[in-house]
């Protein structure tokens, strides 16, 4: 069972890499399944359960007598772009993104928070967990800690209030205007509490991108973590010459 187990994962990896290698995109067509089968070098009754669970997933969609054919693309991520996460994604007219709060509240930083945001033992930070909705699915679970010295009643705004976007708040209300972040982006599997949070099947892959937001005046202000449905994207970073956040520091100096 567990070797069973284990070749029907891989085949599942194996059509989604498939899918990436040949940068198929919605609509394209996959190979047959005994095609399939044959590059994989496994059954079609693996092949078979691999599809229809990609099926259940909105991934392909197996129309009779015709094959199989790729559901939907996947959302491009540029998580280094400044601003709000909408910002970061190419959505196109199809898609449509929703946030759902699921918490914001007052705690005791970390050490890690503490020593990320340079806080004394004891301080505060807001912390601010929101679920992220791609036409109804679950794709991103992001968290952020805020101390609560540079933001007293940011909490006060997420009551209720769904749509608020945390870095045009912080940029508007407090004066914490995003100017660069440093990010770490880690592939691994989800943690028990990510797989119920998001919906994932135990063979799911997430990729985390964690990390610290600055201001203008290179003040950390936000130590954040994203975690993404790693089949749903693909990740792209740019890059950008010293000179050029020193040029964006200097004209935003008081």
């Amino acid at each position: 069972m567990v070797a069973l187990r284990a070749l029907y994962e891989q085949t599942i990896a194996f059509i989604l890499q498939h899918i990436d290698e040949h940068a198929l995109q919605e609509g394209a067509q996959l190979p047959t399944e005994p095609q399939l089968a044959t590059s994989a070098g496994v059954s079609l009754v693996t092949v078979r359960r691999a599809l229809t669970e990609l099926a259940n997933q909105g991934v392909i969609r197996r129309e009779q007598g015709r094959g199989t054919f790729v559901a939907r693309s996947r959302l491009r991520a540029e998580t280094t772009t400044m601003g709000s996460l909408r910002n970061a994604l190419h959505l196109d007219a199809r898609s449509s993104m929703a946030t759902r709060v699921l918490s914001a509240t007052a705690r005791v930083a970390n050490e890690d928070e503490r020593s990320s945001l340079s806080l004394p033992e004891g301080a505060s930070v807001w912390e601010i967990s929101r679920l992220r909705l791609f036409n109804d699915r679950p794709l991103i679970w992001e968290m952020s800690a805020i101390p609560k010295i540079l933001a007293p009643d940011l909490g006060m705004h997420f009551s209720g209030a769904d749509a608020v976007s945390l870095y045009d708040l912080l940029d508007l209300r407090y004066g914490l205007k995003e100017s660069r972040e440093e990010q770490t982006l880690v592939p691994r599997p989800p943690l028990l509490q990510e797989q119920e949070m998001l919906d994932l099947r135990h063979f799911d892959w997430v990729v985390e991108v964690s990390g610290l937001s600055y201001s203008t005046r290179q003040m950390p202000i936000d130590r954040f973590r994203m975690i993404f449905v790693a089949k749903a994207f693909a990740f792209r970073f740019s890059s950008a010459p010293l000179h050029a956040f020193e040029a964006v520091e200097l004209t935003d100096e008081p």
